[in-house]
């Protein structure tokens, strides 16, 4: 069982300044400002990446590297071998894609990011000096500044469930959505369409669907019980 310390449904519209605030390469912040919701902007996505015709490599790939189709690496970037992307993908200056991992076309990952080995990104925005560690999965979604995804989470899979009083569930097309400075801890699961405000912490092994206010923590509850014998 999961406690969210703050899971609410009285923040549905919540806006794209609520969640993104932190300073952002100024191409990108421009661009995320002519949206007025998230889903306005997860349809938008794939504009960041629809001028981009060829590959463009600033950076450095290392050898045993798979680099296929329309991909730009951004100066002072490296891909460490046995990584694989797959274009079209926008990946900024001065990250580190370590090795076995793979990303899958329609990414953006912004600058100063670290995707750790063996973790698997797909169709999803990484805004600026995002850590994403080992074994990762991260599918169809919105990742803001400064945010930590810890070692095996999982982001946007899924159905996500009905939120308190809906007659019938949501089904949003976007994965998750992280704010400005989360952290997501070791094996926790964000569900497709839940959001997480900026600041606040899911711990380990938690499986979060809904709406998480900012400056929250979201953790497991457990309760160790002991009893005589009979």
């Amino acid at each position: 069982m999961i406690v969210p310390m703050s899971a609410t449904n009285s923040r549905w519209g919540m806006t794209l300044s609520d969640l993104f605030s932190a300073e952002m390469e100024p191409k990108l912040n421009n661009w995320i400002k002519r949206f007025a919701s998230l889903d306005d902007l997860f349809s938008a996505l794939p504009q960041l990446y629809a001028n981009l015709r060829a590959q463009n490599i600033q950076g450095t790939v290392e050898d045993g590297a798979v680099i296929i189709g329309a991909v730009h690496i951004g100066a002072g970037s490296i891909v460490r071998g046995q990584a694989i992307i797959r274009g079209p993908v926008i990946v900024g200056p001065k990250c580190v894609i370590h090795s076995h991992v793979e990303i899958q076309a329609g990414c953006f990952i912004g600058s100063r990011c670290s995707i750790g080995h063996s973790s698997s990104i797909a169709e999803s925005l990484i805004m600026d000096d995002v850590s994403i560690l080992a074994g990762a999965f991260i599918q169809r979604s919105v990742i803001g500044s400064g945010c930590v995804v810890g070692p095996n989470a999982t982001l946007g899979p899924g159905q996500m469930e009905g939120v308190s009083g809906a007659s019938s569930p949501i089904r949003p097309k976007r994965g998750a959505v992280l704010g400005d400075s989360v952290a997501i801890g070791a094996n926790s699961t964000i569900r497709r369409g839940a959001i997480v405000g900026p600041r606040t912490i899911v711990g380990e092994n938690v499986v979060a669907n809904g709406i998480y206010e900012p400056d929250q923590t979201v953790m497991l509850s457990q309760v160790l019980e002991t009893k005589p014998r009979k």
